[in-house]
């Protein structure tokens, strides 16, 4: 993939303002979409190349006006990538209705918005990269995790439909799933996180991935994938007696 026009959203912190800078380094026009103008503003203030356009996934109006102005503006949209997700640390058993609307409205249904905003015109040039990070939290149900986890499991479900389904149009539908990746997000985590990761590695990671194939799923670090594969890959009399020692002592 040549460099062009991308739109990020969730691109004015972690791994989508790494990501910006890094494809903007690497000759590309980037939009970067968010709720916080400031911090927009503070990515794209570093690189001429970067133009912050403020908007909330949970906005459907804003979303669609949003990708309207970007391709006003810069002419087309070659890659777009969503980044942004919604993440609270949950009690085991709470399945608090407020919490799950809040994530499902930003992580899975932003996404739908975002399609419907985006694809029409990835469509209309014949060509397009949809790209997602989902997580590898979405291979199999985290205890403390259920309403981000199965966002991301559910984010998977539907890569994996639209790759099928929007290849004759000429857009490429990519999946990355990441493992920890040091954030705002998960400064908010209160367990043990294994292998993780510099944003700027895990940026590096996503943009050759996107840049130097056409591969479906981005996955890493390695370790972590294989491993999560493989609990999701054993029976489940296993899985879950192996799940329950995930939780704390004092809940378990």
């Amino acid at each position: 993939m040549q460099p062009g026009v991308a739109w990020i959203i969730g691109g004015g912190s972690g791994i989508g303002a790494a990501v910006a800078r890094l494809l903007a380094d690497r000759g590309w026009t980037v939009a970067i979409s968010g709720r916080r103008m400031e911090k927009l503003q503070e990515v794209a203030g570093k690189h001429s190349s970067i133009h912050p356009f403020p908007m909330d996934v949970t906005d459907e109006k804003a979303v669609n006006a949003t990708s309207q102005r970007i391709v006003s503006e810069l002419r087309r949209i070659d890659l777009f990538l969503f980044s942004a997700a919604a993440w609270e640390p949950m009690t085991v058993g709470n399945y608090d209705l407020g919490q799950f609307r809040t994530v499902v409205d930003t992580n899975y249904l932003g996404v739908i918005r975002c399609a419907n905003a985006v694809q029409p015109q990835m469509e209309k040039q014949g060509s397009g990269h949809f790209a997602v990070v989902a997580s590898v939290a979405g291979y199999f149900g985290l205890p403390r995790s259920a309403a981000y986890s199965s966002t991301k499991a559910a984010l998977i479900n539907l890569l994996e439909t639209m790759r099928t389904e929007v290849a004759p149009r000429g857009i490429v539908v990519r999946m990355i799933a990441p493992g920890f990746v040091k954030s705002e997000l998960t400064a908010k985590n209160d367990f043990p996180m294994p292998f993780l990761m510099e944003t700027d590695d895990a940026a590096h990671r996503i943009v050759d991935g996107l840049t130097e194939s056409d591969r479906f799923e981005i996955a890493f670090p390695k370790r972590m994938v294989w491993l999560m594969k493989t609990v999701r890959a054993l029976p489940y009399p296993i899985f879950f007696w192996l799940t329950s020692k995930m939780l704390p002592k004092q809940e378990n």
